[in-house]
């Protein structure tokens, strides 16, 4: 191996901390704008005719958002005719959990959810200040009785 003379050296890394610090060397991390928090539904749910109730679940990420985290739900089938309000609760955003899944069991206000199509509207709260929603379409199955 060849012997390297140290100003050749000294100047070899000033120009390589230079380069990381602009952010051209390979491997340099370049700063990422702070993920956003997301919410997602589950194609399909469940539906219980007896207790007037259909189950959806989704999945959340907190992105970079902490602090008290639910989910609010709304259920629409058959153009407005059954709906329902429910909540998902799933704790807290914190460092060390910060996506997970959700499930929300919705009562119907009035009339049954059925088997079908539906809508669904699922907000992620993430106190204080963070709200991400989407609207979804689902199919609604009905609820199989375990023996």
């Amino acid at each position: 191996m060849h012997p390297v003379r140290q100003p050749v050296l000294a100047a070899g890394l000033t120009a390589l901390a230079t380069a990381a610090t602009l952010g051209l060397a390979p491997g340099a991390a370049v700063a990422a704008p702070a993920a956003s928090p997301s919410i997602s539904v589950n194609w399909y749910g469940t539906t219980d005719g007896r207790a007037h109730t259909a189950t959806v679940r989704g999945r959340f990420d907190c992105g970079a958002e902490r602090g008290l985290a639910y989910i609010e739900v709304h259920l629409d089938q058959r153009r407005g005719s059954v709906t329902g309000f429910g909540f998902g609760v799933i704790g807290a955003c914190t460092d060390e959990r910060t996506a997970g899944t959700w499930t929300a069991t919705i009562p119907a206000d009035q009339g049954r959810f059925r088997p079908g199509p539906a809508t669904v509207i699922a907000r992620l709260v993430i106190e204080p200040n963070s709200l991400t929603e989407t609207t979804e379409p689902v199919r609604l199955r009905p609820r199989c009785a375990h023996p």
